[in-house]
């Protein structure tokens, strides 16, 4: 298997992508990418409010849009015209709470529809210097 493209972002269940969020136990509000609590270890309090959460692998597609030219940096696939690819990125609402951002793969734009039903999974991404990272996507349902 690739290397993952980051650490805690995701872990892989068979075909699926578990992102891997948090939870305020105060307020119940979810963000992804999860909360570090190290990042506050001047208030042990909010470290304490912040739990590791498996965000659900099914959602609908609130909104998306075609990446038709090589972003700027620091994108760090192939930029140059004769090798970048074309993609599809979007929102994916994951239950009442969260939207993630994500590659979308396995249909064209205009298959898309929002509030289509969409399953997280993988996919390879291939750096300009070569190294292929294996991160989510969302995929229609």
């Amino acid at each position: 298997m690739a290397q993952l493209i980051a650490d805690n972002l995701f872990r892989v269940d068979g075909d699926r992508a578990v992102l891997q969020g948090s939870r305020r136990r105060s307020t119940g509000v979810v963000k992804f990418p999860a909360e570090r609590p190290e990042l506050f270890d001047a208030n042990p309090d909010v470290q304490a409010d912040i739990e590791p959460i498996d965000l659900p692998t099914e959602g609908t597609l609130f909104t998306f849009t075609s990446q038709q030219f090589p972003p700027p940096l620091p994108y760090k696939g192939h930029r140059s015209p004769e090798v970048f690819r074309p993609y599809i990125v979007g929102f994916i609402q994951l239950g009442d709470r969260v939207l993630v951002e994500s590659l979308i793969i396995g249909a064209d734009a205009a298959e898309l529809r929002i509030g289509q039903p969409m399953v997280s999974c993988t996919t390879t991404f291939e750096t300009e210097s070569g190294e292929s990272l294996l991160t989510y996507a969302f995929r229609p349902a």
